[in-house]
């Protein structure tokens, strides 16, 4: 298992109250998993899926600064020293 450092950047540092979470796991999707099973009552609903088993399509998952989605998504695997980054999307003018 990889020893992985979670970012948590905007609403996701307001809403959890913390910058950084360490967890281990094999892929992005266990470090999400074991996340939403231990935050998951404080995260409002615009940042879960509809069951609120996962997060929101549009939350945007960097790995080492690469988007997820370019990656294998979920499946992508992890190694020691990884760095993940939750952010909700924002705009402006």
């Amino acid at each position: 298992m990889a020893k992985v450092k979670l970012n948590l950047l905007n609403i996701f540092h307001l809403r959890i109250n913390k910058r950084t979470l360490e967890y281990d796991g094999n892929t992005v999707g266990n470090i999400i998993y074991q996340f939403l099973k231990e935050y998951r009552e404080k995260l409002e609903d615009e940042l879960l899926d509809k069951k609120k088993q996962k997060l929101n399509s549009h939350i945007l998952i960097l790995l080492n600064g690469r988007n997820i989605k370019y990656l294998k998504n979920y499946k992508t695997r992890l190694k020691d020293g990884d760095e993940l980054y939750f952010s909700y999307p924002l705009s402006g003018g």
